[in-house]
């Protein structure tokens, strides 16, 4: 079920509890060690998760991803919270060939619309033109392109970037999918990259520090670079994919209302629409048979 994700997040919380301080980043030598993956290695559509396990807060190899090693290499990594990192771990887990192992290969990711692809990525390419795992630049230049002669994020143009490479998706992939719940995923997206460059609620990150996430999988720590001092959590993801959507002057065509919560519903399994949950299948609880 993939409402599952919502009773893994109960069993995590409150048992993980990982400080984290600018002492302590200075401190780990992982900031610093970076390696690309080699032939046997696999990674993801997520350039985060990717970069985390380029550095080896969780497995270089991108195997075996449990629980426990996703949310104390998040939180050691990018201070992200135990919510978010148990929502990306139950999502993994649901993906992998053998869920009931509680772990998942970083590859498992890389299923379409489940549980983080979707199409319209910021910089990768829709599943529909075949690899749409890997870094794509022509789709990551259209983002750039809205922040020339900026040297900063800003919620407005972040907005507008995100916004275009959606449209873009929609005008080129005759199967082109967005519905309430990658609506929603994309703005969380945009707020993560953000954030994770920055802080949990400026909306500005350096433009250096985000083309180094994305383009080299890489924390930009000798640029100066240092992990959000506020803990990221689907709280303040979700507020400020709300912020990303109040900026976008097309918000009525995308057919959904965002709200603080709505990232971390869809996470947890329920209808963005009707607040219920779905099941395995995507059949709505009670709705009867699909």
């Amino acid at each position: 079920m993939k409402s599952t994700i919502a009773f893994l997040s109960t069993c995590a919380s409150g048992v993980y509890a990982f400080p984290a301080s600018q002492a302590a980043a200075a401190a780990d030598p992982r900031f610093t060690n970076w390696q690309a993956p080699g032939p046997n290695d696999v990674r993801s559509p997520c350039p985060g998760l990717n970069t985390l396990a380029n550095h080896g807060f969780i497995p270089h190899n991108g195997k075996n991803n449990t629980l426990p090693v996703l949310i104390e290499g998040l939180k050691a990594g990018m201070n992200m919270g135990v919510d978010f990192s148990t929502a990306i771990g139950g999502g993994g887990i649901l993906s992998s060939p053998n869920p009931l192992g509680g772990a998942f290969d970083l590859n498992d990711l890389d299923e379409h619309n489940f549980p983080i692809e979707h199409d319209g990525s910021l910089s990768r390419q829709d599943a529909y033109f075949g690899n749409d795992y890997s870094f794509y630049q022509a789709n990551w230049d259209m983002v750039l392109s809205h922040y020339k002669g900026m040297d900063y994020t800003s919620i407005p143009v972040a907005s507008k970037a995100k916004y275009a490479r959606v449209r873009n998706s929609q005008t080129t992939n005759p199967t082109f999918t967005y519905g309430p719940r990658e609506t929603i995923f994309s703005y969380g997206e945009t707020a993560l990259y953000i954030q994770s460059m920055s802080d949990a609620y400026s909306g500005k990150a350096k433009l250096e520090y985000v083309r180094s996430l994305f383009e080299q999988e890489k924390l930009p720590y000798a640029q100066g670079w240092r992990p959000s001092p506020e803990e990221i959590t689907l709280a303040t993801l979700g507020q400020m994919a709300v912020e990303l959507m109040a900026a976008n002057p097309n918000a009525l065509e995308e057919g959904v209302t965002i709200t603080s919560n709505s990232l971390k519903d869809v996470w947890e399994g329920k209808d963005p629409i009707l607040g219920i949950l779905a099941n395995e299948t995507g059949c709505l609880t009670g709705a009867g048979s699909c």
